[in-house]
């Protein structure tokens, strides 16, 4: 399970999407239209870039870790306005048989993510929190908070990232 923030580019992009869409319609909205959209996404997908944390080994014959779950994007902008809320939530089973060790993983997964920008200041967070347990009883457990709020002038008040984890 390999994490990185670059796993929430999907998302970013499915957001980025939406307001490609939304912006000519906007153009039409009387002043001051508030425009909202939500996605919401269920099913099963593969994580084809995860690896195993703890070992560095790829899952299920490299094809990467299987996702079960749901993801929902929401974003609400003003069309008089430079106003843009944006944030996703995703939360699964996550299943996956590493291939060094022949180890079964089962756990759960679940990242959040926002955006918010109007002219006085922007920010950024994502959390990302991982929990498996290996057939063998070994355990992988990962969290990552990031946050970045920049002001007005472009100033960057805020900026950190925080991981952790846990391989027992």
């Amino acid at each position: 399970m390999k994490i990185s923030r670059w796993a929430a580019l999907p998302v970013v992009l499915a957001l980025g999407s939406v307001i490609a869409v939304a912006g000519p319609a906007s153009a039409a909205s009387p002043n001051g239209q508030t425009v909202t959209s939500t996605q919401n996404v269920h099913g099963v997908f593969w994580e084809k870039q995860a690896t195993n944390p703890c070992t560095g080994d790829t899952f299920n014959g490299g094809k990467g870790i299987q996702f079960t779950g749901n993801l929902v994007n929401h974003i609400t902008f003003f069309t008089n306005s430079d106003e843009v809320w944006m944030t996703f939530t995703e939360t699964g089973a996550i299943l996956g048989i590493d291939d060094g060790n022949g180890v079964t993983y089962s756990g759960h997964a679940t990242a959040w993510g926002n955006f918010n920008m109007n002219e006085r200041n922007a920010n950024n967070a994502f959390t990302l929190t991982i929990k498996a347990t290996g057939s063998d009883g070994s355990t992988v457990f990962a969290h990552d908070t990031a946050v970045w709020v920049m002001n007005a002038d472009g100033t960057v008040t805020v900026n950190f990232d925080k991981f952790n984890m846990t391989c027992g």
